[in-house]
């Protein structure tokens, strides 16, 4: 009976995902409002006047590339843990978590779990270690780009470090047995953990198989030239400004704006994320208004660009995912 508890106690549908993301989407408009101001909306509109926009769709082409090999690590994360998925099928759920990136530390993008759940009848506690694992390596891909980087800019080298050694030590904990092994014990003896115990040791092995060294290799490389081709879009979101600025500076600043807003907690590291955008072209001597224009363009070719990306996916997906159910259970999604 206690198994079953644990079981609906993690597997239940996710709630409120919805009202959520209408939070995030009206913090959002919150933020730029107020780089609006920051920037004199005046002057703003001058710089947007002044963008040349047939960059755009070079911009988004990049931040596709970015999905798309996210996408493969995706998957061949799956098929590490031989969870097997039709291409297709694959595919509109990674895309459809795109929607949760909002969401904070995007731990939204559980909702892949519960969709990959619905589908194949795949336990939750499972498959949330891929999420995990998918997280990681994006942190530690930015943090290489960014230390590649950092070189050319001279703040962030302390900040990085600050984020790294937890990061690792993360890591060397879920390929210790024996330290993974002492703590789940102790979980075993907290009131609110012990419900879940089965499960967390289900995730741990699934945690602990991802982060093989291969695995972390393969995986960290990917997420390596993955956000490189945002870093990329950052450059010509400037060269539109008619800045001329190094790819390996706007490598820097795209990189450790990401990683701010990522280790900030706050959905889709609104706030975090602009403001470290737009503080670090300033401190490049970039004027205010094109610093915040360069923070706005970005953030919507890639952050909310995927946010649309994954409704979309999620609207026209609906009825495969439903007769994908129905053809598991019998009932409907």
């Amino acid at each position: 009976m206690s198994e079953q508890k644990s079981e609906n106690y993690v597997e239940k549908p996710p709630s409120n995902l919805g009202r959520r993301l209408i939070i995030a989407i009206a913090a959002g408009l919150g933020v730029y409002i107020g780089l609006a101001l920051y920037a004199n909306i005046t002057d703003l509109s001058h710089s947007f006047a002044a963008f040349q926009w047939g960059y755009i769709p070079l911009i988004l082409g990049l931040t596709l590339l970015n999905y798309l090999l996210r996408f493969y690590k995706w998957d061949l994360y799956l098929r590490n843990i031989d969870i097997r998925l039709k291409p297709k099928d694959s595919l509109i759920i990674f895309l459809s978590g795109l929607t949760m990136s909002v969401t904070p530390a995007k731990l939204g993008e559980l909702f892949k779990c519960y969709l990959l759940k619905r589908t194949t009848g795949t336990e939750i506690s499972r498959s949330a270690p891929v999420v995990f694992a998918e997280r990681i390596t994006d942190v530690l891909g930015l943090l290489i780009l960014a230390a590649i980087s950092f070189p050319a800019f001279e703040y962030g080298k302390e900040a990085l470090t600050i984020v790294l050694v937890p990061l690792v030590a993360l890591i060397v904990i879920v390929k210790s047995r024996k330290i993974s092994g002492r703590l789940l014990e102790i979980s075993d003896t907290i009131p609110l953990l012990n419900r879940l115990s089965g499960n967390l040791r289900m995730a741990y092995e699934s945690a602990h198989t991802l982060f093989g060294l291969k695995n972390l290799i393969v995986a960290t490389v990917i997420s390596i030239v993955s956000w490189g081709f945002e870093c990329l879009a950052m450059y010509f979101v400037l060269k539109g400004f008619g800045i001329e600025m190094s790819v390996l500076l706007a490598t820097f600043v795209f990189a450790f704006s990401s990683l701010a807003g990522a280790v900030s907690m706050i959905p889709g590291g609104l706030l975090a994320a602009e403001g470290s955008f737009t503080g670090l072209l300033v401190l490049a001597g970039i004027s205010r208004e094109i610093a915040a224009g360069a923070t706005m363009i970005i953030r919507f070719c890639t952050l909310w660009f995927g946010v649309l990306v994954g409704l979309i996916t999620l609207t026209l997906a609906r009825k495969r995912l439903a007769r994908s159910e129905y053809d598991r259970t019998g009932c409907f999604f």
